[in-house]
Order: C-alpha cells, then structure tokens, then sequence
C-alpha cells in the first residue's frame, strides 16, 4: 500500500476491436501501447474483451477463449517487459470446465503480477461465462491496483468492495457499447446511459479517493441476442475512455475515437475517505430503471450455462490444449 503521495503517468487506450481476431486485435492494440510508453506511461490499460471483440453468441465467443499461457498473456508479458511498463488487459479464458473473463496485469520485467476475474457477467454474457467472486485487487510494486470489470462498476457492491481493500489506485475496463433505442429502452435512458459512463470514473475517483483509469472500446457493433437470433442487436461501443485522478478532476477523456490518454496523477492517502461509501439497493449509482431488465438476462443466462454439457466439453478440450 502507498503510504506517502506519489505521482505516476498512466495511460489508457481506447480502440476497435473486430470479433474473433485474436491476433488482429492484438497486433492492433501493439502500436497503442508503444505510443503510450514513448509519452512516459508506467501503467497502460486496454479494454475489456480486447482481443476478443464482442459477440452475444456463446459458440463464437468460445472459439477465441484461451487456455494456460495463452496468445494473449504471452503478448502481455512480451510487451510489458520489451518496453518496461505495467500492462493490464482482460481476455476470455477457459479453465477446468469453465469460462472466465479475466484481467491480467504484467510486470516491467514481463512477468505475470496478477489476475482479476469478472464476478458478475451482464446481460447476454451470463450465456457463455461464469463468475468469479474475489478481492478484485492486484498487489504490484505500483500500489495495491483494484479492477473493476465493465458491468461490476455499475454494481454497489463494487465501491464496497475497492474500499475495504484499501486500493491505491483503480482501473475500471469496459466493452460497453451503448443501447439503441428500443419501447423498452428509449432515447432518453439511451442518453443516460452514456452520461454515467461519462462520468463513472470521476464518480468513483471522489468516492474512494483514488485515481481511476477507464478503457474502453470505440466502433461499430453488433451482435444477435440469445433467445431472440432474428433480433440484432446493432449500436456503437461508447467510448468515453477517461483518467480520473484522486480527486475527482477528470485529467484525460477520449469522446468516440481511437486513440492514447496519457496523465499524471496523485496516489495520495491522504485524500481517502474514512468512512466506506455509502450502500443503497443493487446498483452504486443512480441509473435508468430499465437497466433491471439486464437481470432477467443474467438469471436465464447462468441457468442455461450452469446445464449446457457444450460448456464444459468445449472449456475442457481449451483448457488443457498447448496454445
């Protein structure tokens, strides 16, 4: 744990990601992390998903999950300990008989510093991923770093959680593309929806009292829904990639393009509040209310996970094959 304020520049990348290109996408995301390091950037931070894309189909998605010492960890470690910086990332990952969204960080020496599991799969992710509850937090040489995984920010068990564990810095990553607008999910809550991811990571950054880095996607994107394959679901990643420091002050934000943030800001103790943030219902912000049509999805999901014999065979024949 930081005990003293200490300054770090961090990045973040915002980029397209196409489905099912593993290595397109991590070739891609290669030149993001150069520039971030040439500007400085000890810690760089890449979206949720990256190399994956995003697909509400569980067989599409399964093709591209990783087993031990996948094409996408190899790359993190490569490029961490080619160009001496912290580098975190969140993949799909097969162990056992499961799938898992994981975020791994690397060291400058290229090794692995820690994993992160997303504990709440949303909407139509319940599908083809479990999760995997767990401190959330990776100790490095940096500080103690709390992850938050797209969906779980929303959630108000997160904010709980970053605090009892005395994170010195936060990163929350996203595959979050925005709603289309729908008599179930109007214009209005569509416009909602896009200001809270606005404004997440200040929110949390005044919260807790830490800095927070926020990646997300950028692009197209659509994908059928499960239950319904005649219904597209077509919109555009929401962007809004942004660094947040201790205080709140928002240092960097990307609107809806690719490209690099890079900032300096304050781990400072001092700014931590002394009392946990404050708990009310399911979500840790105020958010539109149909939103809770997402858990009508997550509870059909996982039942149909928890069943599917698919699942396990294909996790299986992943998880114990050499990539």
């Amino acid at each position: 744990m930081v005990k003293d304020k200490t300054v770090l520049k961090v990045a973040a990348v915002q980029m397209v990601s196409k489905n099912a290109d593993v290595g397109g996408n991590l070739e891609h995301a290669t030149s993001f992390v150069e520039d971030a390091a040439s500007r400085g950037a000890k810690l760089v931070v890449l979206p949720e998903f990256m190399p994956n894309g995003y697909i509400y189909d569980k067989n599409a998605m399964w093709d591209t999950a990783e087993g031990p010492d996948g094409p996408t960890l190899r790359w993190l470690k490569e490029n961490s300990g080619r160009l001496g910086i912290w580098l975190g990332a969140g993949f799909l990952e097969a162990e056992g008989e499961d799938f898992y969204l994981s975020f791994v960080i690397t060291t400058p020496e290229g090794s692995e510093a820690g994993c992160v599991r997303k504990q709440t799969p949303a909407f139509a992710e319940a599908f083809f991923m479990k999760g995997e509850p767990g401190p959330h937090v990776i100790a490095t040489d940096l500080g103690k770093i709390g992850v938050g995984i797209c969906y779980e920010n929303h959630l108000a068990y997160l904010p709980q959680l970053m605090y009892s564990q005395g994170v010195d810095l936060m990163l929350m990553v996203h595959s979050s593309p925005t709603p289309m607008p729908n008599p179930l999910y109007p214009a209005k809550a569509v416009e909602r929806y896009e200001r809270d991811l606005k404004e997440l990571a200040g929110f949390y950054a005044r919260m807790l009292g830490v800095p927070v880095v926020s990646s997300n996607k950028c692009g197209e994107w659509s994908s059928p829904l499960p239950l319904l394959p005649f219904l597209a679901q077509e919109s555009r990643f929401t962007g809004f990639t942004t660094i947040a420091d201790s205080d709140g002050s928002i240092k960097a934000q990307l609107e809806k393009e690719e490209g690099v943030i890079v900032a300096e800001v304050a781990l400072d103790p001092a700014r931590r509040p002394g009392t946990p943030p404050a708990r009310s219902g399911h979500w840790s912000h105020e958010v539109p209310w149909q939103m809770n049509q997402f858990r009508l999805f997550e509870f059909l999901g996982g039942l149909s996970y928890r069943i599917s014999g698919e699942r396990k065979r294909r996790a299986k024949e992943i998880s114990s094959r050499q990539q």
